[in-house]
């Protein structure tokens, strides 16, 4: 681990931050414990790739870790007010997600955001068997004396099915798409320049 800590330094110290970048994830693959200033160097690292979002996941990590008490606390603080105008950038930003990668139209939903899908509760028949009376259409009572009585189920009027509750008898139903997760669009793996695509 060490060879690979001292190499992402190197590369730092070079502005090589992409091969800084992938020494990094070498050590996180690891699964050892990590240089207690590697955190903050690991989110300089990621500032300067643009991975705006993950750089403040780890130097959030590095205040947690070291607090006041870290030799790059001031560099730390420093990073988390840059840190702060480029997210707030990418937060109002409409062209990109908030870790500033280009958002481009889902090709699943066509930016609809949703899907006709077939009811899966129904599995597309529009009617569901009866849960009040196991699709009987009775219920059965007993009395006092163990004696039993039928009563036409309230629920589905003795025919034992019933229109499914979540169709409502359409045999299909509008979902949120679950690649883009009903927002109509997707990430990119570009950067955001954050300005409308110029034709």
């Amino acid at each position: 681990m060490s060879e690979y800590y001292q190499q992402a330094q190197e590369f730092m110290k070079n502005d090589d931050y992409e091969a800084a970048n992938i020494a990094f994830r070498k050590i996180l693959k690891l699964g050892t414990k990590l240089p207690a200033e590697m955190p903050y160097l690991f989110a300089e690292t990621l500032y300067q790739i643009e991975q705006y979002q993950n750089s403040k996941s780890f130097l959030d990590k590095y205040f947690e870790i070291m607090g006041k008490a870290g030799t790059y606390y001031e560099n730390a603080v420093e990073l988390e007010d840059k840190l702060e105008k480029k997210l707030n950038r990418a937060f109002s930003c409409s062209y990109c997600d908030y870790s500033g990668y280009r958002l481009k139209t889902c090709e699943v939903c066509n930016g609809e955001k949703q899907l006709l899908e077939e009811c899966h509760y129904c599995a597309g028949v529009g009617k569901v068997g009866c849960e009040i009376c196991a699709g009987e259409g009775v219920l059965v009572q007993l009395g006092p004396l163990g004696n039993k009585s039928y009563k036409t189920c309230h629920r589905c009027k003795g025919e034992g099915i019933h229109t499914c509750s979540i169709c409502e008898g359409e045999k299909e139903f509008y979902n949120y798409c679950s690649n883009c997760l009903g927002v109509g669009k997707v990430a990119t793996s570009v950067i955001c320049n954050h300005k409308p695509l110029s034709n």
